[in-house]
This record gives C-alpha cells, structure tokens and sequence, in this order.
C-alpha cells in the first residue's frame, strides 16, 4: 500500500497540516519538529531522499529559471550554460518559460513556491516584481531590470548597439532598419536599439524602426515583419537585427534577388551558434556568454551563502565578429573588442 501524507505525520507524531506546512515551506515550523519529519519521510520512503534531506537544512538544491522561450538561441545557449554550472556546483534547475503569456507568470511563482526553489534566475521581464520579492530567497536578474532582484547582470548593450552602428557605417549606409521589441519593456535590450539609433543620426543617416508583435517566441510574426519590410522599404541598404531575425532577413533578401553585402549589408546581435553556421557568414556583436555565465551563477552562490554580491554587474567584453555579411567585413576573419 503507498504511504501517505497520514502515515507520515502518524510516524512523526504531529498533525497532517504540519507535515503538509513542513514541506510547503509555510509558516514557522521548529527545528526538531522538521527533523522528525525529515526522518518519518526517510524510513517510510514517502518521498525521494533528497527532500527528506532538505528539510534538515531547509535546502532542495533547487534553482529556479525564468526565460522568455528555449526556441530564441540567446536563452537557449545561456540556459545550457547555467544548467552545466549549476549541476556541477550539485544543483538542478527548474526551468519554465513565460512564453510572451502574463498569464503563465502567476503559475511559475506558484510552481516555484511549491517547489521550495533555493533562490531564482530571471531572464524574462517580470510583471509582478513585488510577488518574487515576497519569496524572500535570492533573485539574481540577467538581461532585465526587476526591481526585487538581490543581483542584476546584463552586458552593455548601449556599447553592443554602437559597435553595431559603426560595423554597419564602416561599410557605407544611408537608411537602414533596427528590429526591436517592446520599446516599454523593461529589458536591457532597449538601451542597444536606442544607442544605435543616436549613433545613426550622429552619422546622418536615416534608421528605422520595425517592431515584433512577439519579442521572442512567434517566429512566423518575425519572418512577416521581415517581408513587411522589404516591401515597404525596398531602397533600405542595411539591417540590424537579433542573430534569429538577422538569419531571415538574409535568407528573404536572397529570395528577392539581393547581394549580400553588395546591396544589403546585415549585423546580427547575440552571436549565437546558429550565426556560425551561417552562409554568407553573419557579422554578429557576440554577447560574452561564458562571462555572464559564469556571474550569474557565481552571484546566486554567494547570496545562498549569506555574502553580499555587487548589486549591479555590466559587462563590457562584447566581440564584434567580422563576417561577410558586411561590406567593411568581406573576407575577413577579424575578431575585434571593444571596452568604451
């Protein structure tokens, strides 16, 4: 017969709403009373060990992660990044994506409260800060800005989106169109398109904006912003996208009888495996994905172990890589970095 709940609290001496509190994590619950618990689950094998376990230190070695979508390449490559990290510091992850639905967000708190997470990662802009403050464990944020966050990581984006600008500038341009998402929205990626924008004008030339309906998940509204583009402005010599957009952007300019450089020159932003394979070759700004990495998790560590991290982490180290995507970059192999 399974053991249950009853059984539990019956082997422990206490009532079926302690143990059911215990392993909520709700409420005040004493020392030894966890511990009579955590022995009852053990010798009865109510649960996995690892619960029964984490209940002596109140740990379950439990990350949570937030991410818009695993289908965008950033999020995919640098939640592979963190998953390998973690686990190798004996930590896993429970990963859940808001998939563009404000509606999801209220289920993830949930999911991560029941799961009695140690402390969360948060790449996805959040729209109720104030709920993940009032779990009070260890936030760190990376690629947004949230409020309730211990720890907030990003790399520079206002210096990717002029190293952006100058690639393109380098190779001659006149009107050339950025991608961007929710403007509003509260993601570092807005500081990139704003400093590439103030670049453009700095230059006299004409930048255009066109906006996703979807910022990361809905790749067909994409490849429809793609085509809208190319026949609303058919005179554009350049565009500057995410590596995902920046792929299709070649592919429907390929399709429509463009060269690529000779009459569209593309720089894509992320620097993701998928524009390595690229061809023509994508000139791409690579995010300094190990770097953030490797802070993102270092930072969750330290909070778990009481220290106090900087608060704030900007990293400077992106890489413009020459492709051939771009006419300064035609045949080049050069790999550049900028720090101002």
């Amino acid at each position: 017969m399974a053991v249950t709940i009853h059984d539990v609290a019956e082997k422990a001496g206490v009532s079926v709403t302690t143990v059911s509190r215990t392993l909520n994590n709700r409420g005040y619950i004493s020392k030894d009373t966890r511990k009579k618990i955590a022995q009852a689950i053990e010798e009865l094998n109510y649960s996995p060990n690892q619960l029964a376990r984490s209940l002596y230190n109140a740990r379950t070695k439990i990350i949570g992660l937030v991410v818009p979508s695993i289908c965008h390449p950033f999020f995919s490559q640098i939640t592979q990044m963190l998953e390998t990290r973690l686990y190798h510091l004996g930590y896993h992850i429970l990963l859940c994506t808001t998939e563009g639905n404000p509606g999801q967000e209220s289920d993830i708190f949930d999911i991560f409260r029941q799961n009695r997470v140690d402390g969360i990662i948060i790449g996805s802009p959040c729209l109720s800060d104030q709920k993940y403050e009032g779990m009070n464990i260890p936030i760190v944020s990376f690629d947004t800005r949230m409020l309730g966050a211990n720890v907030s990581v990003a790399a520079n984006h206002s210096l990717g989106g002029r190293m952006a600008a100058r690639a393109i500038l380098e190779g001659g341009c006149r009107r050339v169109i950025q991608v961007v998402g929710d403007m509003s929205a509260k993601t570092d990626a807005v500081k990139r398109h704003r400093s590439f924008m103030e670049e453009m004008m700095a230059a006299d030339c004409e930048c255009i904006s066109m906006p996703l309906v979807n910022n990361f998940t809905d790749i067909t509204s994409g490849r429809s912003m793609v085509e809208s583009a190319f026949d609303q402005y058919p005179d554009i010599d350049s565009y500057f996208a995410t590596d995902l957009y920046a792929i299709e952007i070649i592919h429907c300019a390929r399709q429509r009888g463009y060269s690529v450089p000779g009459d569209i020159q593309v720089v894509g932003y992320d620097g993701t495996a998928a524009a390595a394979v690229m061809c023509p070759q994508l000139t791409v700004i690579r995010q300094p994905y190990e770097e953030l990495a490797d802070r993102i998790v270092d930072s969750m560590m330290r909070l778990l172990n009481g220290e106090t991290p900087d608060a704030q982490i900007l990293l400077d180290n992106l890489t413009l890589v020459k492709g051939t995507s771009t006419r300064s970059g035609q045949g080049s192999e050069e790999t550049k970095k900028e720090g101002t």
